[in-house]
């Protein structure tokens, strides 16, 4: 019974994210097209319970299903449309799956990435969740969530003087919920499907720059990554936070590059979607305004345009932050939590600042406890990013986006650790990097070393060098037909192109 309300979960997962891409005229690979649409109905069914306790309404069983069921059914009414106009072939094209091909050189990469894949979903179904942070905020309240169907329970009747997990995201709640309702007791398989779409994103994303071989390297690299790996099966905000922000990002740098407006306004949904996992998300999007700015400067878009489009862009960013941390905080939960209270109060001291942005770097990067935390991955980018500075002495503008992007996350964590000193080095800053990895990776992507190597790979096995170039290969041009002659007219004679043998002089024959 379980398995057959996971199946019915994951049917309205991807039929409710499906219809999020539909309403922002997105058209896309159907690789990307499945796992954007099971993420993205993750985070509706994550937001469903919580509208739900908004409203005060029961949280039963009968309650949470009937309004996934609704709201993917509400999600899709541009679909309906579509398919009453064109017929079910117009969504079938939406998830055409080419003749599915494995070259020999993928296997060893695919066994081990299904091993690693085995792990963290037998883990999810089978071990319950056993982080402090987790067993004193959001798993302990769904579980009391379930069995008193409020997410305003008797758990907040317990001493909670020592944590703060308590005031965290209802992300975690809603969707721990859903699946205990649905009979998981341990609640977590939903991360599995987050695990398993964003890694196969990654791929794909990963072998449009570079030769299937470098791409399998770079996500065996991310995937080996201990401490990001641990939280494919322990539940907390910050894998799932990491997920969002790198889309957010791949669609927003991917409109600075087409210009397709759609592109623009989806990065901006996704980028909402992390900041209600993590309030704190807002900051870090802010920062992205200058290079924004700048993109709509080079199109020449007027100060109305400009206003209009950042105004939407950030609209599901303030909404995330304000009814996590300022509604649902301030007027649902039956204690308080003063935030401002938390800022640091020497402002005009701006040594541990220094010494933070310090810190990152000597412990959690740059040292042999940075290496237990990710491993080498870390190495493996700055030597290439010094390596093409050397030797390409240039970076694309691919590569300039992805480069800004690490800059500015570590700005933004280093200053939220001075502005907020309840965001510890060793926890929360450490947990927050987790969204430099997949930046670092599609650095790496573009890469000018590394898109060289896949093309003198690609040359050697005799496939076409132009999948890896930094610019996609130009149409060929088509031939313009040959006018038909008018009546009583005879056609022009075209006269053909002498072979090449033609064009040369013939040898004089030799004199005896």
């Amino acid at each position: 019974m379980p398995f057959l309300l996971f199946i019915f979960l994951f049917i309205c997962y991807l039929v409710a994210g499906y219809g999020l891409l539909t309403i922002f005229k997105m058209q896309l690979k159907t690789a990307y097209m499945i796992t954007l649409s099971l993420l993205l109905g993750i985070a509706v069914a994550s937001f469903v319970p919580f509208l739900l306790q908004l409203f005060y309404i029961d949280l039963n069983p009968a309650s949470i299903f009937g309004s996934l069921v609704l709201v993917a059914l509400v999600l899709n009414i541009p679909t309906w449309r579509r398919i009453i106009k064109e017929g079910f072939p117009a969504v079938r094209r939406s998830f055409a799956l080419k003749p599915f091909r494995i070259l020999s050189y993928e296997v060893p990469y695919l066994l081990i990435f299904g091993f690693f894949t085995f792990v963290s979903i037998w883990r999810c179904y089978y071990l319950p969740p056993t982080s402090r942070d987790a067993l004193s905020g959001p798993e302990a309240i769904a579980e009391f969530a379930v069995r008193e169907h409020t997410m305003i329970n008797s758990f907040f009747n317990i001493d909670l003087w020592t944590t703060n997990n308590q005031f965290k995201s209802p992300y975690l709640i809603s969707l721990q919920m859903i699946c205990k309702i649905a009979g998981f007791p341990f609640g977590q398989v939903w991360l599995s499907v987050v695990f398993v779409s964003f890694t196969v994103f990654l791929y794909h994303a990963l072998k449009e720059r570079l030769h299937p071989i470098i791409a399998g390297l770079l996500l065996l690299l991310f995937l080996m990554t201990p401490e990001m790996y641990a939280y494919t099966f322990m539940i907390l905000y910050d894998y799932s936070n990491m997920i969002f922000f790198f889309l957010s990002l791949y669609f927003l740098f991917g409109y600075f590059k087409s210009g397709i407006r759609s592109h623009f306004y989806f990065a901006g949904l996704l980028m909402g979607i992390a900041t209600y996992i993590r309030s704190e998300t807002l900051a870090l999007a802010v920062l992205f305004l200058p290079a924004i700015l700048l993109s709509q400067r080079r199109n020449k878009d007027s100060l109305a345009k400009i206003v209009k489009a950042n105004a939407f862009f950030f609209l599901p960013s303030f909404l995330g932050y304000y009814l996590t941390a300022q509604l649902w905080i301030k007027y649902y939960l039956p204690i308080h939590y003063d935030i401002g209270g938390l800022v640091n109060g020497h402002l005009s001291d701006w040594q541990p600042l220094f010494q933070r942005y310090s810190d990152i770097v000597t412990h959690l990067m740059a040292s042999e406890f940075g290496i237990h935390l990710w491993g080498y991955i870390l190495y493996f980018t700055a030597f290439l990013f010094v390596a093409e500075g050397i030797f390409v002495r240039r970076y694309s503008r691919d590569a300039r986006n992805w480069l800004y992007a690490i800059f500015v996350l570590y700005l933004g964590v280093g200053a939220l650790g001075f502005l907020l000193p309840m965001m510890n080095l060793n926890e929360t800053t450490k947990r927050a990097l987790f969204k430099l990895l997949p930046l670092a990776v599609l650095y790496l992507a573009n890469n000018e070393l590394l898109i060289r190597l896949s093309q003198r790979i690609s040359r050697w096995e005799g496939t076409p060098s132009y999948l890896f170039a930094r610019e996609p290969r130009p149409a060929p041009t088509p031939i313009a037909p040959t006018p038909a002659p008018a009546k009583g007219k005879t056609a022009p004679t075209v006269a053909k192109a002498a072979p090449a043998s033609a064009s040369r002089p013939s040898p004089k024959k030799r004199k005896k």
